[in-house]
């Protein structure tokens, strides 16, 4: 009998969040398109896609045609994703509040990065952000999903904290569960901040008021995120893989320009007293992450562990990318019963190891 295991495949559905968004077809339509034939194939269901809702607002309010059926294009994907046995959940953005739209090239100018965090803005704005947020995914999905439940929220950036911010919108819609946390990592530039380092050591646990902190009788439940290690060897290994790829000419579908800071790097807290981050990395588990060098790493981390939460990006996949996702997808399969639905998730079960 095939041991049980758990993959959780969530995305960012976002575009690009510089100064150059791309274009809503090779950002988001055609890789996700991508996917959801890759995992019909694979009888994946269960899939997240959390869909960055504060654009979605921003680009109902514009009357060019470009922008309307960017609009229709996004809402008609949304609904076969939930056609297809996947979820589908806000996830928030709040700089996009003062985007500039690029008429010329239907594109937009996210540059300005000072309202990136949600406990950056004004009150006001918390609750337009939040409600339309909720408001603009209900008017898609209500269509054709009347009864379909927005329960789920990742935060943009990971920036979650402080949760307070967020618990009063969470109660107001009846979200109850949340997939932010990264344990372990930490990062703090002008746009981003989180710390995870004091998350509890478990793959699903409850929280009522702190992110990091569990409480077992909390109405809120956290979905963490899996990180691989990697040593120096496999680093190196990856590198010059890399470099092979960019040689053939791989590249991600994605054709805008990221938010560039001049930041820490993400850091890393060792995984016990004997190693240090010069020598290890905890990388987290991601398609667009994932390529032929690290293949047989992410089996192994498959076998060794019950529960692997991957987080990826559409805008930021590669044709090699869903070649990689799709050999392991074989394999997980071919050797596991997979449970691909996080609402199927007992919280008590999982711990990390």
């Amino acid at each position: 009998m095939k041991e049980q295991k758990t993959i959780l495949q969530t995305f960012d559905y976002e575009l690009f969040l510089g100064r150059k968004s791309g274009s809503v077809d090779k950002c988001l339509i055609e890789p996700t398109n991508l996917l959801l034939n890759l995992f019909k194939k694979h009888k994946f269901t269960g899939a997240i896609f959390f869909v960055d809702t504060t654009y979605l607002f921003k680009l109902k309010q514009r009357s060019e045609q470009a922008c309307i059926d960017d609009f229709k294009s996004i809402s008609e994907q949304l609904i076969a994703i939930i056609s297809r046995g996947h979820y589908v959940y806000p996830h928030i953005h709040p700089h996009w509040l003062d985007a500039i739209y690029l008429k010329e090239i239907n594109q937009w100018d996210l540059s300005n990065y000072s309202k990136y965090r949600f406990n950056l803005i004004s009150e006001e704005e918390k609750n337009i952000v939040f409600d339309e947020s909720i408001q603009v995914l209900k008017s898609i999905i209500s269509q054709k999903f009347p009864d379909y439940k927005i329960d789920g929220y990742r935060a943009g950036g990971w920036c979650i904290q402080p949760f307070s911010e967020f618990k009063p919108f969470f109660e107001k819609y009846q979200i109850k569960f949340e997939f932010s946390v990264l344990t372990g990592h930490s990062n703090f530039t002008k746009a981003h901040y989180f710390d995870f380092t004091s998350a509890p050591k478990k793959e699903i646990y409850r929280f009522s008021n702190d992110i990091c902190l569990e409480d077992e009788s909390g109405v809120f439940k956290q979905f963490t995120i899996s990180s691989v290690q990697l040593n120096k060897i496999a680093t190196t290994k990856e590198k010059i893989y890399l470099k092979f790829l960019r040689y053939k000419g791989d590249k991600s579908f994605g054709d805008g320009i990221g938010l560039v800071l001049k930041s820490n790097e993400e850091k890393i807290k060792p995984t016990n007293k004997n190693e240090s981050t010069s020598k290890s990395i905890n990388e987290r588990v991601s398609i667009e992450l994932l390529n032929a060098s690290k293949l047989l790493l992410y089996k192994k981390f498959l076998s060794e562990n019950n529960y692997m939460h991957f987080i990826s990006h559409p805008k930021m996949l590669s044709v090699h990318n869903l070649k990689a996702i799709d050999k392991f997808l074989y394999f997980a399969s071919a050797n596991y019963n997979l449970n691909t639905d996080f609402k199927k998730l007992n919280d008590n079960h999982y711990k990390l190891k």
